[in-house]
């Protein structure tokens, strides 16, 4: 007989609370307001929502699905605009037009119908997406109805944004078109990961994504004459963007991330792909390594009779380390509190969009885990810590600095 997906989370949960219980004979401090339940409500969110086909037209599905759980909570007011954003706001105990910005991407690029079916893993939740999109939007959702059962008002505004945002989408991007909106009202942000708890961005540094797809002709392993084939084009495009200086500095640098062609043993490889990207802290040493690059692959490919076909997969502006010190540091004392040990990384998230124009930003990762090319998963008793440190940032940053 067939299980309920219902069943399937109830299982999850009834592991989550025997992971969460406290050790025998540990003296525990009781958490305010039972932190406990809740954490259980991002597993079971999670894993529902990580089951949503995406990505989708606007992400509908998915956008649903939150709309539903925030009307839940008794968030009337929630909307969603014309590119697909879903917002939802805490008002502030008193009238003030300065909002916190907490949010979160819903789409998924890498969703499969079974690779994204979540699971329990001994001490984890694993699946294609939970990583990614799934537990961050969880972890929104099951704050903004933490606020609202607790009936926690702060000095600003908090404002949720489920952002339906597509990183290669140049042309009508949906954060800077809900950013068109809101900019004047921020007072700053924070954009929530699934992995990387502990994390502070001192440097946020800008990047381009691009996927290449190398077609050379078909032809029979015996066909004669010289070997080009996608492998070896794909190799080359490797070796002259591997022996480029992009900057004097030296803080420009290029990462190949995938490499694949062919079939294996026995088949010639006449189509590949390949993933690059580029990383630096200045907007126009980017712009230059990337004309760069797809110069070099257009040349690579000419001379060796293949087609390349060339797509931007993400753009993404550098951050400013300046504007978002306070709330870097604001960060670190919420890190201090709950005995998180902090670590400076310099990693490109969309946070950047925002601290490109002027709003502070940080970037919070919300558990631990894992994600590659064979699993992705968060280890379940890193997430009451980062719900707390979630929970505790965004009383911070609401707050004057009158009451800190």
């Amino acid at each position: 007989m067939r299980r309920s997906p219902l069943s399937g989370v109830r299982d999850i949960l009834a592991a989550a609370r025997r992971l969460l219980r406290p050790a025998a004979g540990r003296p525990q401090k009781r958490p305010v307001a039972e932190i406990g339940p809740y954490v259980n409500r991002v597993l079971s969110d999670a894993t529902l929502f990580n089951q949503i086909p995406s990505p989708t037209e606007r992400e509908s599905a998915r956008t649903d699905f939150i709309l539903e759980r925030l009307a839940d909570f008794g968030y009337t007011g929630s909307e969603i605009d014309s590119l697909g954003n879903v917002t939802a706001v805490v008002p502030a105990r008193e009238g003030t037009d300065e909002h916190v910005l907490v949010f979160a991407g819903v789409r998924c690029d890498e969703y499969s119908p079974l690779e994204s079916m979540a699971r329990l893993e001994s001490d984890r939740l694993a699946g294609r997406g939970v990583a990614e999109s799934a537990v961050p939007v969880a972890a929104l959702l099951v704050l903004a109805e933490y606020l609202a059962r607790n009936q926690l008002q702060y000095d600003r505004n908090v404002l949720f944004l489920f952002t339906v945002h597509d990183p290669g989408e140049l042309d009508s991007p949906p954060l800077e078109g809900f950013l068109r909106q809101w900019k004047a009202r921020l007072h700053g942000a924070a954009f929530v990961r699934g992995l990387d708890l502990g994390t502070v961005g001192d440097r946020p540094l800008g990047t381009c994504k691009l996927e290449v797809r190398m077609r050379t002709p078909e032809r029979d392993l015996m066909g004669g004459g010289l070997a080009v084939s996608a492998v070896t084009t794909l190799s080359t495009v490797a070796a002259r963007l591997g022996g480029i200086r992009w900057d004097q500095q030296n803080t420009t640098f290029l990462n190949i991330a995938k490499l694949e062609a062919g079939l294996g043993f026995g088949w010639f490889p006449a189509e590949g792909i390949m993933e690059l990207e580029v990383f630096s802290p200045d907007a126009n040493a980017l712009d230059v390594a990337r004309n760069a690059m797809v110069a070099t692959i257009n040349g690579v490919a000419a001379e060796a009779g293949a087609q390349a076909d060339i797509t931007v997969r993400s753009v993404l502006p550098p951050g400013n380390p300046d504007l978002n010190a306070e709330m870097s540091e604001q960060l670190r004392r919420v890190h201090e509190k709950l005995r998180i040990k902090s670590r400076a990384v310099s990693i490109p998230t969309s946070a950047s969009i925002l601290s490109s124009q002027g709003i502070p930003a940080v970037t919070l990762g919300v558990a631990a885990g894992r994600k590659s090319a064979t699993e992705e998963y968060v280890e379940i008793s890193s997430l009451e810590l980062g719900f707390r440190q979630l929970l505790m940032f965004v009383e911070a940053a609401a707050r004057r600095p009158s009451d800190e």
